[in-house]
């Protein structure tokens, strides 16, 4: 039986162990579920307590003698459900502090910090982040990576994933690359990407977007790695400096 789906929902593996034994045993008392479950002594009585309160396992008197029993497996599924709906509750609790948690984000904008990101879910996470500063509609402005970067294979996945994300928000991409990269962005996916304009300049100085009051900085090779930077001067300074390059930049 494949009891891992059990632990997902939130048993450890000594209350699946213990639940499964009783629904073999029956009514028993905790002697025979320990040589059973291969549970201690010192943990046997906390995890029926727990498997009680999870409205998985019941209790009685016999003789003066404890007894436990599981609870149908139905029970699991009631379980199950207790859970959706506190999970819901605090979804919805958190949605209400949505607002006041923008609210603490928006103060700190104008603080000067850098962040960095590593591995792909670094990098990922650093997109993101970008992404969601910009406004619906607003340009998404970059130097593109390097064109060794540009043509891999897991780096054009990734792009074709972000850019279905930037289509969502309506952003206008404009990207300055390098002029030998011309071919890398008239091949796919590039050449499919909608509101994508890429200009060309000699010695352009690669993978930095810049979004509102951060630029991010970033390389995939050898091994993803970026920084945020968080700064409304910086940002400002790399953003008129792009749209400068933009200006004398050739299709």
């Amino acid at each position: 039986m494949n009891t891992e789906i059990l632990q997902q929902t939130g048993l450890n593996k000594s209350e699946v162990k213990v639940y499964l034994t009783l629904l073999e045993l029956g009514s028993s008392t905790t002697g025979p579920i320990m040589d059973h479950a291969k549970v201690s002594s010192s943990k046997i009585y906390g995890v029926m307590s727990r498997l009680m309160e999870k409205g998985l396992v019941s209790s009685m008197i016999k003789s003066k003698t404890k007894y436990y029993q599981a609870s149908s497996p139905e029970s699991l599924l009631n379980y199950v459900d207790e859970k959706a709906n506190e999970l819901n509750k605090q979804k919805e609790q958190i949605k209400k502090l949505i607002p006041e948690l923008k609210l603490k984000q928006k103060l700190s904008e104008n603080k000067q910090e850098a962040q960095v990101y590593l591995g792909w879910k670094g990098i990922i996470n650093a997109f993101s982040f970008m992404l969601e500063s910009l406004k619906q509609g607003e340009d998404y402005i970059a130097f593109a990576q390097t064109s060794r970067e540009e043509e891999s294979k897991h780096v054009k996945l990734f792009f074709a994933q972000y850019q279905h994300k930037r289509e969502q928000k309506k952003l206008h991409v404009k990207l300055i690359a390098d002029m030998p990269q011309k071919n890398v962005f008239n091949s796919e996916p590039y050449s499919k990407f909608k509101n994508f304009d890429v200009k060309y300049i000699g010695n352009c100085p690669p993978g930095i977007v810049i979004s509102q009051n951060h630029i991010f900085v970033s390389t995939f090779e050898p091994s993803p790695v970026g920084v945020v930077i968080s700064s409304k001067e910086i940002a400002d300074s790399f953003r008129k400096y792009f749209y400068k390059e933009w200006e004398r930049a050739k299709n």
